[in-house]
């Protein structure tokens, strides 16, 4: 992978379809909260926290592999492209910045908010680290995630292209010049009504997913049918 995704709200928002939330909510998004901590997760107390983590992974398995995902950051990435982006920012870009697109139109939902700030509110107590120095870092984190509360500002293409500055701005490879950064913004800008238009498909694809694995391994799925509302 290019980069770590951090997409730790349209996590919160598959974790809403079990019908619960929380822990289940907040494992979901520890991943992404771990990399940003700049630390890595113990296995956690908290059996919620735990289903939700194993939740992060598998979405990630199958998000990365649905057919309608990898044609919209397929398209992303000649959006850039002829914008004039460079490879490495350009190639992060079109994954990240799809993403994050995607959790802009989620963050519209009541029921997502609802499971994302379950999530941060829920009792992080039962969360372990494998580093002494990271259950700091992570309240920090918290503390400052639950001040901001919904980040409303997914839904606005010109911020996500300032995340995603920040977010490379320390790769070599992938940091965008100002040239680059201006290029992802009119990229993403002309992108999000195409996202929005596919999030339907994408998310009753990703659900569908999830479900069949879960019979699979014999376990209850997330939902009882395959739509992209809880």
């Amino acid at each position: 992978m290019l980069t770590r995704i951090v997409n730790f709200f349209g996590h919160a928002a598959v974790a809403s379809w079990s019908g619960e939330s929380g822990a289940r909510a907040l494992g979901s998004m520890l991943p992404d909260f771990a990399t940003m901590c700049r630390a890595r997760l113990a296995p956690a107390d908290d059996a919620g926290v735990a289903a939700g983590i194993e939740l992060h992974h598998a979405t990630d398995a199958a998000f990365h592999t649905l057919p309608p995902v990898l044609a919209l950051m397929r398209e992303l990435d000649d959006r850039l492209a002829h914008g004039g982006c460079a490879r490495g920012p350009r190639r992060a870009a079109s994954h990240i910045g799809t993403e994050l697109l995607l959790d802009g139109v989620l963050v519209a939902e009541p029921p997502y908010r609802a499971s994302y700030l379950a999530g941060l509110a829920h009792d992080p107590s039962g969360v372990r680290w494998r580093e002494a120095d990271a259950a700091p870092r992570f309240a920090a984190l918290l503390a400052r995630l639950r001040g901001h509360g919904v980040p409303a500002d997914l839904g606005d293409a010109s911020a996500i292209a300032q995340r995603l500055g920040r977010m490379l701005a320390h790769r070599p490879l992938l940091a965008p010049s100002g040239d680059d950064l201006r290029a992802i913004a009119r990229g993403l800008a002309e992108h999000a009504p195409r996202v929005a238009v596919a999030a339907d498909t994408v998310m009753r694809a990703l659900r569908a997913r999830l479900e069949t694995r879960s019979a699979g391994d014999g376990e209850s799925p997330a939902a009882s049918s395959p739509g992209s509302r809880p």
